[in-house]
């Protein structure tokens, strides 16, 4: 084993050009390498946090000491930047200190002097603006009438309005309803991709129908502000840059005009820039709550389902179920498995103990996630000593091999575990620089990008086999957090995620996750937008239990979909559920039985819960519930509750695997309502209608406004429980503190609201629509 020296680390740091040895940073280099691998070098070295420290506090007082002062945060930046790049060398290993991230307390409101005047001219010239359109009459005074209102009416984004504009065409615009669909990323393919569809108040919807009376000579599918051929042929971004040319061009004649006729000149909105940074506090001063002033001022924007949910709507007759799009048209209504008989035999491979099968974690070290990254980093290290390039020549195939299984012996020596996200991250960069071709820099990016401290936080990343979307989802978070990532940041990240699991597609793993298609967008909200109904679902039930008997085959498929509809769980929670976790009860008046199910070992912390299944679902599925588990109870006396699975073949205590029960459940529910369904979209549906449910109890003239109105889940008595459930103990000031979401965003097993509404929520474009509403409508 080598020596390391402090003279030979700043010999290869000058071959490499690094930064650490030019003139300013030398003299410093030279004390930590002294310090810690001293004048005769060592072989190995491994420092924890504490030394680490001792190591900062030294170098401070060592600049103290010959009169060239720093401050703390300059000292720990420097060791940090110097032991992270000897963590890239075999055998040693050095805790970073961590840095500490200052977090602005977020706020709607103007946090400067400067910016409360600005917003108060902007309130005022918002005011003028019909008249001054008016007597322009122009296309581009309307199209900047437009631009503003988007932003001081709905709250967008500069970003996001261009976004709009730029997409907008006749077949976006409702005019019955006076709505209009708003796509959902920046660069949507077709007018199929995801939208927010929400009716627009009447100050938005005047300068809208003005540009289409002047373009009402278009085809459905033109660009709204084309003027010739050419401009159809741009793309999104310079159909972006062309709008956004004029706009400035023309708010700099309408501050012109409208200063003119001032006493005093519009000082603080002098440019469009300034504009649009005054913009986003007006929505706040016209009464619009925070939320909805604020969701659609960044994409991704949450994505409204296409299903028709409104009595107007003249297509809801097509999705009820049994109509041409609720259910396939060339399938019948019937059922499509054989029941098992008490005495059918199951097979070993159909089954596994009950119970979730957590992965233990208590063996590892504080500072593990910083050992596996530099072990990672290590790996390109000792491959970069073989060429400065690449390595996919044929001479290097043995010695990448060598590397390989060194690397992977050393990670899951650590770990203790195979199959992990560390060992997939080793054998993808493998994969890149062996198969693929790439050069080792490429390699390296590919490591930084997918390996964020942070992300090994992750209570999943240790168990690939347990990811699903919405593990996708929660790592993208996950990686993100503490961190001040630019957009492009973010986009590069979720571009290298997106080659990591198509790389792991290829292998056979996680085939539960699935991305959409032509985006680099790593979430599946989009793909997940045609929601159950309580029709549909009713119609499902009905089928499945009619006639059935306890135990049978279609009762727990019934179930097993009901969960997911009404209970919000995902499938991995279902499958792990024990008998032990099912508590039945009754009321207090003693009128209703009470179902709890407690969600105890889930793969992260705010999955750990426990839902109300008798405030959230019909009567029915709690009695058909109770009689599964009286069922289960007496085909397995002698087993103790915690060991008996609740879905499980007959007579054995043991749980179904997935493909033997949630596959089955799939299979049942696409029979009867088309092939675009599948069970994590159940989540999505649960988080909808939970909303519109909320929604409904606080404002009774809105649930007369839907299809769905006579349904269970709307009436007088549900949608109060509903209510009283999530405000808890804090009652009706949890409306008045705005707390509601982030009780609905943790019953459905989410850390925080954003995920909910960005992700989940697929109606949240017809309460925004009966926000923004005048009272008279109402």
């Amino acid at each position: 084993m080598e020596v390391i020296t402090p003279e030979k680390m700043i010999s290869m740091w000058r071959y490499d050009k690094n930064r650490l040895v030019n003139d300013a940073t030398l003299a410093d280099t030279q004390w930590i390498l002294e310090k810690t691998l001293g004048q005769t070098g060592r072989k190995t070295l491994h420092l924890n946090q504490g030394e680490v420290k001792k190591l900062v506090k030294g170098l401070y007082d060592h600049h103290m000491a010959i009169q060239q002062p720093i401050t703390r945060k300059q000292s720990r930046q420097r060791v940090n930047r110097l032991l992270g790049q000897m963590n890239m060398l075999p055998n040693i290993s050095a805790t970073l200190v961590p840095e500490p991230i200052l977090a602005h307390r977020p706020t709607t409101l103007p946090s400067s002097e400067m910016s409360f005047s600005a917003a108060v001219e902007m309130d005022e010239l918002d005011r003028h603006l019909l008249t001054w359109s008016r007597h322009q009459d122009t296309i581009e005074a309307w199209m900047l009438v437009l631009a503003i209102r988007l932003m001081t009416r709905l709250g967008m984004g500069e970003k996001v309005m261009l976004g709009t504009l730029s997409q907008l065409t006749l077949r976006h615009i409702e005019k019955k309803r006076k709505s209009i669909n708003i796509p959902s990323s920046p660069d949507a393919l077709s007018h199929e991709d995801g939208h927010y569809r929400i009716a627009l108040p009447d100050d938005i919807w005047v300068p809208l129908r003005a540009i289409v009376t002047r373009q009402k000579s278009l085809s459905l599918d033109t660009w709204l502000f084309a003027e010739g051929e050419k401009n159809m042929e741009l793309s999104m971004t310079e159909r972006r840059q062309v709008l956004h040319r004029c706009l400035v061009k023309t708010a700099r004649h309408m501050i012109r005009d409208e200063s003119a006729s001032r006493e005093t000149p519009y000082s603080h909105l002098a440019t469009w820039k300034k504009i649009t940074r005054a913009s986003h506090y007006v929505p706040i001063s016209k009464g619009i709550p925070s939320l909805w002033s604020t969701l659609l001022r960044d994409y991704p924007l949450p994505t409204c389902t296409p299903t028709p949910l409104l009595l107007d709507q003249s297509n809801a007759h097509h999705y009820v179920p049994g109509g041409r799009l609720g259910r396939l048209p060339d399938r019948q209504n019937k059922r499509i498995l054989g029941d098992r008989n008490a005495e059918d035999q199951c097979h070993p491979s159909e089954t596994r103990p009950a119970g979730v099968l957590m992965v233990e974690t208590e063996h590892l070290p504080n500072d593990w996630p910083r050992q596996v990254k530099n072990i990672l980093q290590q790996f390109l290290s000792s491959v970069s000593r073989l060429s400065k390039k690449k390595v996919n020549a044929k001479k290097f195939e043995n010695p990448m091999r060598d590397l390989l299984e060194l690397y992977e012996s050393r990670i899951n020596l650590l770990v203790g575990y195979h199959g992990h996200y560390p060992i997939w991250i080793l054998h993808f960069l493998y994969y890149q620089l062996r198969t693929e071709g790439n050069t080792i820099t490429t390699a390296k990016t590919y490591l930084s990008r997918l390996t964020p401290i942070t992300i090994f936080y992750h209570d999943a990343v240790l168990d690939m086999s347990d990811w699903d979307d919405e593990a996708v989802l929660e790592m993208e978070i996950s990686a993100k957090q503490g961190r001040r990532w630019s957009s492009s940041t973010l986009d590069a990240f979720r571009g290298s995620f997106r080659n990591f699991i198509k790389y792991c597609h290829q292998h056979g793993v996680l085939e539960d996750v699935s991305l959409p298609k032509g985006s680099i967008s790593l979430t599946p909200s989009v793909m997940r937008v045609r929601i159950l109904s309580p029709d549909h679902m009713q119609a499902v039930w009905e089928d499945l239990t009619k006639g059935g008997v306890d135990g049978s085959t279609f009762q727990m498929l019934a179930l097993v979909i009901a969960l997911g509809f009404y209970g919000g769980l995902r499938a991995s929670e279902i499958e792990s559920l024990t008998l032990n976790d099912i508590h039945f009860g009754i009321t207090r008046d003693h009128k209703e039985n009470t179902c709890w199910i407690d969600i105890l070992a889930g793969k992260t912390i705010a999955a750990r819960r426990r839902v109300a299944l008798h405030i959230m679902s019909p009567p029915s599925v709690v009695n058909q519930l109770h009689q599964w588990v009286s069922h289960r109870r007496k085909e397995c006396q002698q087993v103790a509750l915690k060991d008996i699975a609740l879905f499980g073949p007959r007579h054995s205590s043991n749980a179904y695997v997935r493909r033997h029960l949630i596959t089955l459940a799939i299979d049942e529910m696409r029979e009867r309502l088309g092939e675009d369904i599948d069970f994590h979209g159940l989540r999505h549906a649960a988080a909808s209608w939970t909303l519109l449910r909320l929604h409904a109890a606080q404002h009774p003239g809105f649930a007369k406004t839907l299809q769905h109105q006579h349904h269970w889940m709307f009436q007088s008595q549900p949608l109060q429980q509903t209510l009283a459930f999530f405000c808890g103990a804090e009652q009706l000031d949890t409306c008045e503190r705005g707390t509601m979401l982030l009780h609905v965003a943790l019953w459905i097993g989410h850390r925080d609201p954003e995920t909910l509404l960005k992700h989940y929520a697929h109606t949240l474009g017809l309460i925004h629509s009966d926000i923004l509403a005048p009272k008279t409508r109402r």
